[in-house]
């Protein structure tokens, strides 16, 4: 899976072990790993790309609400003017963890529903865009 991908990620927040402050990198690792064995989570902004998470507020909170997850993963810049982020292939899972044993579940009938939740969040993080032309800038 080397393409533009938004995958939406529902979860109970105590569900996701380790650093509450990292949770949004736990549950991108634990997604790659259990949907695309091949691939890890890729956080670190590279001017080859990078995958970006949008963080929901309360994603450290000490008690069990769940939240959405929104993952951009295979960002490679900014989207044309004529390519919409809803253009993009969008995947929606319900996730839960069982001991040490995460369950993506795929949930194709809210796709349309989480594109449309969606469609608001910059693809790949409006600053994280910023600062990766920055550096594609640097290397020219």
């Amino acid at each position: 899976m080397e393409s533009p991908m938004r995958v939406v990620v529902y979860v109970c927040v105590t569900d996701i072990e380790g650093n509450p402050q990292q949770r949004h990198i736990t549950l991108g690792n634990a997604l790659c790993e259990n949907i695309w064995s091949s691939r890890g989570f890729r956080a670190a902004l590279l001017p080859t790309g990078y995958d970006h998470v949008h963080i929901p507020p309360d994603f450290d909170a000490a008690k069990p609400v769940k939240r959405w997850f929104i993952f951009d993963l295979n960002v490679r810049g900014e989207l044309s003017a004529d390519y919409v982020v809803s253009q993009v292939p969008h995947q929606v899972y319900l996730a839960s963890r069982q001991g040490d044993k995460w369950a993506f579940i795929r949930r194709q009938q809210w796709v349309d529903s989480a594109k449309l939740r969606a469609k608001s969040f910059t693809w790949g993080g409006k600053l994280e865009q910023k600062v990766v032309a920055g550096m594609r800038d640097s290397l020219i």
